[in-house]
């Protein structure tokens, strides 16, 4: 974000140098904590052109520092490296900028200019160019990390006390700290280096290669390939790549896993010849074989290798830049981390306030200059409780256990923390939500432009039968140890038509077909045959299909496909699969039958998975190398269309019973999914993700031919909310009770062009369909700058890049960790999400309880000091020890040892650790303590046997007195308080007794405390340093003040604070004076008071407005009004007689009207509850007929169609597509519909269409 040029300057230097002198080295540990303090004290600023060093902003606000070098030294050219990267300089714009890679701006045709390789002179300016190819992970030394870990802002404190204690003969803690500190420190670094040392190891690679280099075979190492290079790949599998490379020659059959968990085999094909088509890195993945892959096998064009050209190296490629996300991950935005840090600049402030009042009392006290200034230095150490940081590292740790006997493993426990403040769950639909695994429902023929009778089994089709052969041949399979591998998908496809699939991977031409038939596909009934495919089993009927050119599927594209071509045939055949919006794009209108929507959401309402086929035969004069020439667009386009594929995917049970706790817990769940959208709202609708009593409203957008975005908000068929199924529907959506549904390309155009609209339909958004990988990262950005926390919950590689993005991201997957989030969940379901909310709000819980005990145990004690000091008195080496190690040590730190609870609470914990009631409870806390410190203390004084203390200057321990003996009972009581006080349990975590080893030192801690208060001996007294009251009876009372204390303290802490003030005073105060504080709650707080928005049915830049009501009288009425050619009539009278299809084609017309549409059956209608799950198209509802049930009475209709009993007022009856035509267009004129009601009660629907 920001850079900034500094070259070295002596005069800053030599200043610099006096001030490190002058504050003892404090100045010169400022200097290494912030290299930019550094670099302005040392150098001085001045343009990047002639700078020896550069300062860094990244976007995160984190500095860096950079030496700028030279590529050669008889170069010119500068560079520096940040983050692994390399930055050169551009004399263009006068400034640094990445470097480019090999492949960005290359046609897809260079790189078959490329294919013998490049010469010596160019490898050797790559080399310095790119450097090599290796991704080095450095791992520091000890003695670096030792020194940079000792200048930590905590460490240098806890030495601070050390050195402190140690002038002060308080040897004993001060040994214990630093033997703590030693040991935190040494773990710290053994850690750093084993984690540095097992990535080294994992990401290090090195092998031999082989390349062509000016047309030569060479063998190098791995390191000294360079980007530029062909290098060939052995057929044979086994191969790890070493680098990004793009076929040109050949296919390959990878494993991605290391790179996105995903374990099924990835088809790769060469990329084109094509001179006009830029390369895309991001889109045109399928050419591209990765760095970190296995390569299973492979097919050579000619020859053993496949053959491909390297684009990128070293850190520049995928695997380099999942390992600088490693490296250099983006810093946690922790309201808790920073209000922490907050908190010790105040604690340091109220130090400094204590030191100047101790060295007050001292000097007036008459105390020695050591006692002065070594007990008012000795107060700086209570503010800041040296155990802290290593107890919310405690809880962390205690959580991470938890998680992994869940079968959740936590790649960053700094991530479950975050989980605490979730509000927003997204996940992925297929592996996620259903099962990963398809199974094949139904087979719908298309023949004549006539959907056939639904098969349910596709072996039944002939082998004739072209969607038969689509099923065999358009897929990417491969056999490992004679079994099928490859997408799950088209493995369930192809075991379903029993065909047989033989692979030949070193076959000279085949002479059936003239040309390499590395794959053949056939019926199951068969006999062998002779010659060089002998081996090659055959059917009866003598079909046999070469698929010889595969396009796998690419999520980019939603579809795959596959040139083959049958023995025996003078034509080559060109099979389409993929989503049906897309093959329907793609397939001749007149071939594609007129009911194909009506019949797509049929199914897809259903909940079911929809694949369309389609196929072209291509010109039988075209030889086998210029077919393998034509541009994809060419070889798909104007096909025909086939018929459907009905995938059935079932919810997986453990679905609803988390969808169910998250919305128990009022935390909103939604689906991003590349599916159709129909079934996506079918799979949410089912899984409760999408609520009973919610209108899903599906929103659309275009750009017109004015550039203009056109958005229309329309109800879907199924929706039980709708009004011509329940009249219910417009009061639903005026309580604003409405979610939004829609796709990929709606969200891209809305993204593009309206940022406010979007923020709405992100706010209010359940279902996102048909989405890209990069769009499922927008929308997870959204949802964060809106002010959610957010879990992505997902599988698939698809889901990568949104794991990473959100707050924290759940891999299902059976592996035990996975690099694409910091959460992967053993368990493939989603049933992990809950409970890890739960561990998060716990961890969260816990933290605030170890900074709430660990504050109030530090001022506890300052009081306690403070108090003390006013007589010339201080507590005993012995005193300190009882407290800061029998009462204080333990329970900060297993004070998180408390499991969750076993259900979600709608009231999310605190976040903000500055709060107003975090810092109320413990300013209260201190109050209370305080009131009872002072209580005791005059209480004491009145005591007929009390002996005020006289001061000696220079005694060390000081003489007992009764007024420090009972302040340090207090005290120690304080800390046993603040522990049962602040270890709470429910909503959030378990009962402190489940805390075994907390439970534990509670009850020990409360009868050592009583233990001290009543024990009566000299030796005990004089060990301690305390002075006995001689009456028992006060002994007692000061014991039941104790108890009272607990008891008030707990019931104030657990019932007022957070049974009042927390669960039902905040609530009430964010709601009715508060009001709205993150730009979501600002947001909704809109979209509940906007009335007539969304505007249902209508384009948003049409300025369309429906105001709607429901309230009155129940003789509502809906008048009729027509339009046509810009001339409208507006004539309702209140007495005409008004049929029941008219009322219901008005219904329709400005409720489900839709500016897309062109045509009059744009939006069929079907009667979903009369349609079997798998009924054929034939027995479904035609398309132009739909049954609605009304309550008449409720529309306000004129004609009572009441039963001859009287007992019914609900009718049946057909309403024929051609009645609810959508109101026509024009490009010149302007048409108004406006409807009025009879009264002021009634409902009116006001509509206005502009032309663009």
């Amino acid at each position: 974000q920001e850079m900034e040029g500094f070259v070295f300057s002596l005069s800053k230097t030599i200043i610099t140098s006096f001030l490190v002198l002058c504050s003892g080295g404090l100045f010169l540990i400022l200097l290494t904590w912030r290299s930019d303090i550094k670099l302005n004290c040392l150098y001085r600023k001045v343009p990047l052109k002639i700078a020896l060093k550069v300062l860094l902003k990244d976007k995160f606000n984190q500095i860096f520092e950079e030496d700028i070098q030279k590529l050669s030294e008889c170069s010119s050219s500068r560079y520096f490296v940040n983050k692994k990267i390399k930055y050169v300089w551009s004399p263009e714009i006068s400034g640094f900028v990445k470097i480019k890679n090999l492949d960005e701006g290359m046609k897809q045709g260079d790189f078959h200019k490329l294919k013998e390789g490049i010469g010596c002179f160019t490898v050797s300016d790559r080399i310095q160019e790119y450097g090599e190819n290796l991704i080095k992970i450095s791992v520091p030394p000890v003695f670096y990390l030792l020194f940079h870990e000792a200048l930590n802002p905590f460490y240098l404190f806890q030495a601070y006390t050390i050195i402190l204690w140690s002038l002060q003969f308080y040897w004993k803690f001060a040994v214990i700290i630093a033997i703590t500190s030693v040991i935190s420190v040494t773990a710290s670094v053994w850690e750093t280096r084993k984690q540095n040392r097992n990535l080294r190891d994992k990401m290090k690679s090195e092998s031999r290669v082989t390349l062509l280099r000016d047309g030569r075979v060479v063998e190098i190492s791995s390191i000294e390939m360079v980007p530029g290079d062909v290098v060939l790949l052995p057929t044979n599998g086994g191969y790890m790549m070493e680098c990004d490379a793009v076929l040109v020659e050949g296919t390959c059959v990878v494993n991605e896993s290391m790179l996105t968990g995903e374990s099924i085999p990835i088809t790769k094909i060469p990329v084109p010849d094509d001179e006009v088509t830029t390369f895309n890195y991001d889109l045109h993945r399928q050419h591209v074989v990765f760095c970190g892959t296995e390569l299973m096998q492979g097919k050579a064009q000619s020859g053993r290798y496949v053959k491909a050209v390297v684009i990128r190296t070293g850190f520049t490629t995928t695997k380099g830049e999942l390992v600088r996300a490693i490296l250099f991950p983006p810093p946690l935005d922790f309201a808790f981390h920073r209000d922490f840090l907050k908190s010790i600049y105040v604690f340091l402030t109220l130090g400094l306030i204590g030191m100047s009042y101790s060295l007050y009392v001292w000097i007036i006290n008459g105390g020695t200059m050591a006692e002065c200034l070594l007990n008012s230095f000795d107060i700086l150490t209570f503010v800041v409780p040296p155990i802290l940081p290593a107890a919310l590292t405690a809880n962390n740790a205690f959580a991470q256990k938890r998680l992994q006997k869940e079968g959740i493993f936590c790649l960053h426990s700094k991530h479950i923390c975050l989980c605490g403040g979730i509000d927003v769950v997204a996940f992925d639909k297929t592996g996620t939500l259903t099962d990963s695994v398809l199974d094949l429902a139904a087979v719908v023929e298309s023949k004549n432009a006539q959907f056939q009778e639904s098969i349910k089994e596709p072996r039944q089709l002939p082998t004739e039968s072209l969607m038969l052969q689509c099923m065999a041949t358009c897929h990417s399979l491969i056999k490992m140890d004679g079994e099928l591998t490859g997408n799950p998908l088209d493995v369930k496809l192809f075991e379903a038509i029993a065909w047989e699939l033989v692979e030949f991977k070193h076959s000279n031409v085949n002479p059936d077909y003239g040309f390499q038939t590395p794959v053949l596909v056939f019926p199951p009934k068969y006999s062998g045959y002779g010659g060089v495919y002998s081996s090659a089993p055959r059917s009866s009927s003598n079909l046999e299909i070469a698929p010889l050119k595969t396009y796998p599927f690419d999520s980019a594209v939603q579809r795959m496909t596959v040139v083959a071509k049958k023995k025996g045939a003078s034509h080559f055949d060109v099979f389409i699969k993929g989503a049906p919006e897309k093959i329907m794009g793609l397939s001749r209108p007149e071939t594609v039958p007129q009911n194909f929507v009506a019949i797509l959401q049929s199914y897809t309402k259903q909940g079911f998975r929809v694949i369309a086929a389609a196929v072209k035969s291509l010109n039988s004069n075209l030889s086998w190398s210029e077919v393998d020439k034509i541009h994809r667009n060419d070889l798909e386009k104007d096909a025909v269309f086939l018929g459907l594929i009905i995938m059935q995917n079932l919810v997986k049970e453990e679905t609803y019973a988390a969808i169910k706790d998250l919305h128990d817990a009022d935390i909103n769940s939604v689906m991003v999914t590349g599916d159709n959208i129909l079934t996506a709202i079918s799979v949410g609708r089912d899984c409760q993700l999408v609520k009973s009593d919610q209108t899903v409203i599906r929103v659309e957008a275009e750009i017109n031919q004015c550039q203009q975005l056109n958005v229309s908000y329309t109800l879907e068929e199924n929706e039980k909310s709708n009004l011509v199924h329940d009249s219910n529907f417009i009061k639903s959506v005026q309580d604003m009770n409405y979610v939004f549904a829609c796709d990929g390309k709606t969200f891209a155009h809305i993204r593009n062009n309206d940022r406010a609209l979007l923020d709405r339909i992100v706010q209010r958004g359940k279902i996102f369909a048909r989405m890209l990988p990069e769009q499922k990262i927008h929308l997870i950005e959204c949802m964060k700058d809106l002010g959610r926390q957010v879990i992505m919950c997902g599988d698939g590689c698809n889901d990568c890049g949104a794991l990473k993005t959100a707050h924290a991201g759940i891999s299902l997957s059976m592996a035990e960790a996975s690099v694409a989030a910091p959460f992967t969940s053993r368990h493939v379901n989603i049933s992990c999400v809950p409970y890890l909310i739960r561990e998060g709000r716990t961890t969260l819980v816990s933290a605030f309880a170890s900074f709430k005990f660990g504050v109030a145990f530090c001022f506890t004690q300052l009081i306690a000091v403070l108090m003390v000091f006013y007589i010339g008195t201080e507590p005993s080496d012995n005193q300190y020890l009882v407290v800061d190690i029998g009462l204080a040590a333990l329970p900060i730190v297993m004070i998180g040892n408390c499991g969750p609870h076993h259900s979600l609470v709608k009231q999310k914990p605190s976040r903000h650790l500055l709060s107003f009631l975090p810092l109320f409870s413990i300013i209260s806390f201190l109050f209370f303590q305080t009131l009872t410190y002072v209580g005791v203390w005059f209480y004491v004084q009145t005591q007929s046997w009390f002996v005020p203390y006289k001061f000696k200057a220079g005694l060390y321990p000081p003489n007992p007195s009764y007024e420090q003996t009972n302040i340090f009972l207090l005290s120690g009581a304080a800390a046993v308080i603040a522990a049962i006080v602040f270890s709470k349990g429910t909503p959030y975590r378990k009962p402190l007794i489940t805390n075994g080893i907390m439970a534990a030192w509670t009850i020990c801690a409360a009868v050592t405390v009583v233990f001290m208060s009543l024990y009566r001996t000299e030796d005990f007294a004089r060990r301690l340093n305390m002075k006995i009251a001689p009456s028992p009876e006060y002994q007692y009372i000061l014991v039941v003040i104790m108890v009272c204390n607990c008891i008030f303290c707990y019931m104030w802490e657990n019932y007022l604070l957070d049974g009042i003030l927390f669960f039902k005073v905040l609530p009430w105060y964010k709601e009715r004076i508060r009001g709205p504080h993150l730009p979501f709650e600002k947001l909704e707080q809109e979209l509940t008071s906007k009335s007539g928005w969304p505007p249902i049915g209508d384009c948003k830049n049409n300025e369309i407005k429906i105001a709607v009501s429901v309230e009155g009288s129940s003789s509502n009425e809906i008048g009729r009004s027509t339009s046509s050619h810009g001339h409208s009539n507006n004539n309702p009278s209140p007495t005409s007689d008004v049929t029941p299809a008219e009322i219901i084609r008005e219904v329709k017309r400005n409720i489900k009207n839709r500016w897309s549409s062109s045509s009059p059956g744009a939006s069929p209608a079907t009667e979903e509850d009369k349609t079997h799950l798998l009924a054929s198209p034939k027995d479904s509802p035609p398309p132009y007929q739909t049954n609605y049930s009304v309550n008449l009475s409720s529309l306000g209709g004129t004609r009572d169609l009441r039963s001859k009993s009287g007992s019914s007022n609900i009718t049946e009856f057909s309403s024929p597509l051609n009645e609810s035509k959508m109101l026509s267009r024009t490009s010149n004129s302007t048409s108004t519909v406006t409807t009025k009601p009879e009264s002021s009660s009634s409902s009116s629907m006001h509509r206005k269409e502009t032309s663009c």
